[in-house]
């Protein structure tokens, strides 16, 4: 298929397509004797992986390397970056549930401060 069928199958942007294809994500394109590329039928597929995997947060790194050689998508090596992924995710809920009791004993100090007039005492954390 032509790379502008490949774009309106894929919602995406004939840029976007050479892109990936540039970063190894999906297979060179055949040209015709006119010029034009020619994308194979699992184009579509592999590129809905790749967008849905890149939306879970998987660098274009990750991604190329769990496509094995014949283009299919390694399900152990799949499963291995899920685990890696969920860890990361942990990570950042930890740093975000810190923040919000941080933010909200921010917020009853000076809910405190307004309601009784009373100036807070700046803590080191605001000026950080």
């Amino acid at each position: 298929m032509k790379i502008g069928e490949l774009a309106q199958q894929t919602g995406m942007a004939t840029s976007a397509i050479r892109f990936y294809e540039k970063q190894g994500l999906i297979r060179s394109a055949t040209r015709d004797g006119n010029g034009y590329r020619r994308y194979d039928e699992n184009a579509v597929e592999r590129l809905h992986i790749v967008r849905s995997v890149q939306k879970l947060g998987f660098s274009l790194e990750i991604i190329r390397g769990l496509f094995t050689h014949d283009g299919r998508c390694s399900k152990s090596k799949t499963v291995e970056q899920i685990d890696i992924r969920l860890q990361e995710v942990r990570q950042l809920e930890a740093g975000l549930l810190a923040q919000r009791e941080e933010l909200l004993a921010l917020r009853d100090m000076l809910e405190e401060s307004i309601s009784n007039g009373i100036e807070p005492i700046c803590r080191a954390a605001l000026t950080q």
